[in-house]
């Protein structure tokens, strides 16, 4: 059965999706396409989550080295991250759905090879090859709710989104305990297989279609720059700690390739990555807002697993019940946020539940062996400003940039997460007594200072220029230069 999507005549002129300009679909197919798009966030964050409590299972059936172990973990997030860019923009030439379901039977058919690997090695290729399945997915399904939905819905279906990954990362850990001290570990992939084959089936069948009016270029200079700056910065920030010399070479070849790839891209007259985008106030600041949030809350993940288990001696099962809390309040931010825009402000909540979020870790650093509470306002702070957040990249921004301002985000998400960890932990790690406080401490102030950095970067008035631009000039940093001035113009 095909999906029906009706196209308005003026979608090509205005430069908007192809096949679901004006969001024509009915309301309810709409809604049940989020159905397999949430499974495949599910499923991903299951991955990610549930290969930290089997990890012992397979060092001891696979004999893993530490570095191996590492490597199985790290695989998976480095090849994700690496890919969103070129899966999005895949997903922009080819048609969202197809790379979806492309990546999810991906995902199923290497889940199931992975259960029956028999080295480190085979576990590390197969995690490598679910990241870049994942990426597909991921990148596809961020785009999708961009442009399939607008106002409140897309709040609504972010919030979902939200949700589901915070569900998965919740009950990931206990997942792959129960599983890899009952029938195995093997069994987290197989089980993954199906899920991952019945989310392609609905995806063909359900998601509407779309891609860029405009038929995308692919630069390959610009796309060798990304992969290297992505993977030196999230290599680096990912062992920081284990090998801060090799981190630190890493993390500078990242930033370099990085500046290298922005100028190439001002210089593009069709960019990988429209990086003008950051010239939009109101898009620096929702995306700056995304990585404190990560940061801030993967950091709360990390310093309180390893406050358990190193100080208070609770296994990892126990210290992952511990944490449910925060993981359950993302999910319960991702509902929220869209209800309280009700009464308040996108902005207003956002510095709220920031707010809350400071002021969660600044209770957990002063009170470290009180966590419920603290953790329930971290986990909430993350939930609602999470999703208010990348709401508002979208909402100042085209149609035509669904895809890489989705792309955008994820890495914001995976920057933001690997930066926290590397940071706080760091600073937890190099003050010994204090170091657990004085992280703390001032994760609540990068969180705090996020939620009033609305307040404390106001635009500069700009009266002249505005009457001097021209009636079809877009708003500065919002658009690409060719299919999208008229489409701005009118907004």
């Amino acid at each position: 059965m095909t999906v029906l999507v009706l196209i308005e005549p003026t979608a090509h002129a205005e430069g908007m999706s192809v096949e679901n300009p004006t969001l024509t679909t009915p309301d309810a197919r709409r809604w049940f396409a989020m159905i397999p798009m949430l499974l495949g966030v599910l499923i991903g964050a299951v991955a990610i989550s549930s290969a930290t409590t089997a990890l012992p299972a397979m060092i001891n059936e696979l004999r893993l080295s530490p570095v191996e172990a590492a490597w199985v973990i790290d695989s998976y997030l480095l090849a994700l991250a690496v890919s969103l860019v070129i899966a999005a923009r895949a997903g922009d030439q080819m048609g969202r759905r197809r790379i979806m379901v492309v990546g999810l039977l991906g995902f199923a058919v290497f889940n199931l090879l992975g259960g029956f690997a028999t080295s480190g090695m085979a576990l590390i290729a197969v995690r490598v090859l679910l990241g870049l399945s994942e990426a597909m997915v991921i990148a596809s399904v961020v785009a999708t709710i961009g442009v399939q939905f607008r106002a409140r819905e897309r709040v609504l279906a972010y919030g979902l989104w939200t949700a589901t990954f915070g569900a998965g990362s919740a009950f990931g850990p206990l997942i792959g305990g129960l599983l890899a001290d009952g029938p195995g570990w093997r069994w987290i992939l197989f089980g993954a297989a199906p899920v991952a084959g019945i989310a392609a089936l609905l995806a063909a069948w359900l998601v509407p279609n779309s891609r860029t009016a405009v038929t995308p270029s692919w630069d390959a200079a610009s796309i060798a720059l990304s992969v290297v700056a992505i993977a030196g910065l999230v290599y680096g920030l990912q062992h920081a700690s284990l090998q801060p010399a090799a981190s630190a070479v890493a993390g500078l070849v990242g930033v370099l390739t990085l500046v290298l790839f922005v100028r190439r891209q001002r210089r593009l007259e069709d960019p990988l990555v429209d990086v003008r985008l950051f010239q939009n106030r109101r898009f620096s600041i929702a995306y700056l807002q995304i990585l404190i949030a990560a940061g801030t809350s993967s950091a709360t993940v990390y310093l309180v697993s390893l406050h358990l288990q190193q100080s208070r001696g609770d296994t990892a099962v126990e210290a992952g019940m511990t944490l449910l809390p925060h993981a359950v309040m993302i999910v319960a931010g991702g509902v929220l946020a869209p209800l309280a825009l009700r009464r308040l402000s996108s902005s207003t909540v956002i510095a709220a539940a920031l707010l809350a979020q400071a002021a969660g870790l600044a209770w957990i650093g002063a009170s470290p062996g009180s966590f419920f509470m603290p953790l329930m306002l971290v986990g909430v702070g993350m939930g609602m400003s999470g999703t208010l957040a990348a709401t508002a990249l979208f909402d100042v921004t085209t149609p035509e940039q669904a895809g890489q301002v989705g792309a955008i985000q994820e890495v914001a998400f995976a920057l933001g997460a690997g930066l926290g960890i590397a940071l706080f932990g760091g600073i937890a790690l190099a003050l010994a007594h204090t170091g657990f406080l004085t992280a703390f401490v001032v994760a609540a102030v990068f969180a705090a200072a996020a939620g009033l950095l609305p307040a404390l970067w106001r635009p500069h008035p700009a009266p002249n220029r505005r009457l001097a631009a021209g009636p079809s000039d877009p708003p500065s940093g919002a658009c690409p230069p060719a299919s999208q001035k008229e489409w701005c113009a009118r907004q």
